[in-house]
């Protein structure tokens, strides 16, 4: 998976592409971690092709650790397969996801 990282506004954004299998997932972890010290932090979806298990777990530990900091954790942009798959699982819920990475940056969140 390739993962870049910009900032727009007060916003972190980290932008996936691929998938977030196994090996995505522990790469997602290494690029979040430092990432995850209260601020605001927006992951793009608009890429990722599909979302595994350990996948879920490396979000999971990201919106756990974001929200023990007091901040903001983001998902945005999902396809609409993708999408759906959170919420079979019942993480629609549980995550804060929005249409765009812009509606975020501009402050819909």
């Amino acid at each position: 998976m390739q993962i870049t990282k910009s900032e727009q506004g007060s916003w972190v954004v980290l932008t996936l592409v691929g998938k977030l299998d196994n090996t995505g997932a522990a790469e997602l972890e290494a690029a979040l971690l430092p990432l995850l010290t209260g601020g605001s932090v927006v992951l793009d979806f608009t890429e990722i092709e599909y979302v595994a298990s350990s996948g879920f777990r490396a979000l999971m530990v990201g919106l756990k650790q974001q929200t023990a900091n007091q901040g903001r954790f983001v998902l945005a942009a999902m396809s609409e397969p993708v999408r759906r798959f959170f919420d079979i699982a019942g993480l629609g819920r549980v995550f804060k996801i929005v249409n765009t990475v812009q509606s975020v940056v501009d402050g819909g969140v």
